[in-house]
């Protein structure tokens, strides 16, 4: 199913915004940085795969795995949360990527269920 467009930070101003609120937990994999804020319904995210990462097909194929993971998080409601991949998640596994994220969220305890 993936993450719907709806729950996707898109503006520069509101990856600044969550950046500059959060709170940050990262490992070999990913970097996450997540912040409450105030008048949000749903939990949003917004993904940061830099150059570093590889070229345009490696990039896009780390995306969509982590929205595809993203979807399937059960997060807690008010959260907005930037995840930034590092140059490892290149040759990381479906299930590292799924390891990482589950991690990190339970880190920061924005996810309900740590399971």
């Amino acid at each position: 199913m993936g993450l719907p467009r709806a729950s996707r930070l898109r503006r520069s101003a509101e990856f600044q915004r969550v950046r500059n609120a959060g709170r940050r937990a990262s490992d070999r994999y990913l970097a996450i940085t997540a912040a409450r804020l105030d008048g949000e319904t749903q939990p949003r995210f917004g993904l940061a795969v830099g150059k570093g990462v590889g070229g345009a097909v490696v990039r896009n194929r780390v995306k969509r795995r982590l929205r595809e993971l993203l979807g399937t998080l059960d997060m807690a409601i008010d959260w907005n949360v930037v995840v930034s991949a590092r140059p490892a998640a290149a040759d990381a596994t479906f299930q590292d990527l799924s390891e990482s994220l589950r991690r990190l969220a339970a880190k920061l305890g924005v996810i309900d269920n740590a399971a």
